[in-house]
């Protein structure tokens, strides 16, 4: 809860600096507006340069980042050569969700993930009811699959020197008091922040920082204390993200380390680095409890921020968390404010983004933009505050 906090904290704060601006606070000659009012008028201003900024696998795709389609495919190519007892149970497991008894090789392109997932899920639970669970962070399959999904993802994310100019260009508009909500569990977006000479932040303690809330987790977190055989250790300058400060029992740690593939090739699964992804599928429920401290009250960050832009995300009918999410904001969030003009954006190439986000379109202050993302959009952004 604490980053709700340090939101209303922070906006506290520069409303006083607006109060305090060295723009005239004394109407303009046959202007009739008290000191009162031009406070509120600077502070509207002020108010609607801020945005929130919801990315889904579609921001990323420019990139080169595999989408979910091809993302499993290669994850498991990678598995198969460097994990292979583990794979195979893994590759066995695949075989029952999707039916197949036969001999022929697996063509994971076409495995439905969310249900290899659900199935993985299932096992887990098997091995709970018998004692036999791993570590509370997940079965061996489930943690091994993490670590290769991640690596995966990892491998395709440009270094610093190599993130394409749109990501560039879209890192330098965002400033402190915009907030980014990710569900992606690439690094690309905090490759861009420091390409620019910028710096970011996961649980808001610094307020100078861009505010990344990553709600799938992400390549280079872990849950709990890092530690290999059950011996603590730290080796890649693991950071707390000081939930456990609040509501939270297990501390989600982060590092910047593992955000540069080179360095993934030091590490095995199942030791230090074992990433924290949220994966797809009925377990979902489960994993999410791991980093709720992200989803909570998310209206609070609709309440300091005026317009909204989702990137990318497609919002499938049966992804429940995501679509609950939005349903609880953003049909509401003109009133959240009181600042009236404020618009959401979604980007998005696909058709089916228009019966997907009815429910926000259907109530008014909402466009969609069936395009992929591209320069024209962060120009359209940088232009909107310029003038706001």
């Amino acid at each position: 809860m604490q980053w709700i906090w340090a939101s209303c904290r922070l906006f506290c704060k520069k409303r006083k600096k607006v109060a305090n601006s060295p723009k005239p606070l004394m109407p303009a000659l046959g202007e009739k507006m008290s000191i009162d009012e031009r406070i509120d008028d600077l502070n509207e201003n002020y108010l609607k340069r801020n945005r929130v900024f919801i990315l889904g696998a579609g921001f990323s795709a420019s990139a080169g980042i595999p989408l979910t389609a091809s993302l499993l495919k290669l994850a498991m190519d990678k598995f198969e050569l460097e994990c292979n007892g583990i794979y195979q149970r893994v590759e066995g497991y695949a075989r029952e969700s999707a039916e197949r008894y036969d001999d022929e090789p697996l063509d994971f392109s076409k495995i439905e993930f969310s249900e290899l997932c659900t199935f993985l899920e299932f096992i887990e639970l098997r091995e709970y009811g018998g004692g036999e669970r791993w570590k509370n962070a997940g079965s061996r399959e489930k943690l091994a699959l993490k670590c290769y999904l991640a690596k995966t993802i990892a491998q395709h994310t440009p270094s610093q020197e190599r993130v394409p100019e749109l990501y560039k260009a879209f890192a330098s508009q965002l400033h402190e008091m915009d907030i980014v909500i990710s569900f992606n569990w690439d690094g690309l977006l905090e490759q861009a922040i420091l390409s620019v000479g910028k710096t970011y932040t996961y649980n808001w303690e610094d307020e100078e920082a861009i505010k990344l809330n990553k709600l799938h987790g992400s390549v280079n977190w872990r849950l709990g204390e890092p530690e290999r055989l059950g011996e603590p250790i730290n080796t890649l300058e693991w950071q707390s993200m000081g939930f456990t400060k609040g509501m939270m029992e297990t501390e989600i740690y982060h590092t910047n380390e593992l955000l540069n593939y080179p360095m993934w090739s030091n590490y095995q699964p199942l030791g230090e680095v074992e990433p924290f992804l949220v994966l797809p599928g009925y377990g979902k429920a489960f994993d999410v409890r791991s980093n709720a401290v992200l989803w909570y009250k998310p209206e609070f960050a609709f309440a300091t921020t005026h317009d909204v832009y989702i990137i990318g995300l497609s919002l499938a009918p049966d992804d429940y968390f995501i679509r609950s999410y939005f349903l609880s904001n953003l049909p509401y969030i003109q009133s959240y404010s009181g600042i009236q003009g404020r618009t959401v954006y979604i980007i998005n190439p696909d058709d089916r983004a228009v019966d997907n986000y009815r429910f926000v379109t259907d109530v008014g202050g909402a466009q969609i933009i069936q395009e992929k993302f591209c320069m024209k959009h962060v120009d359209h952004m940088r232009e909107k505050i310029e003038f706001a």
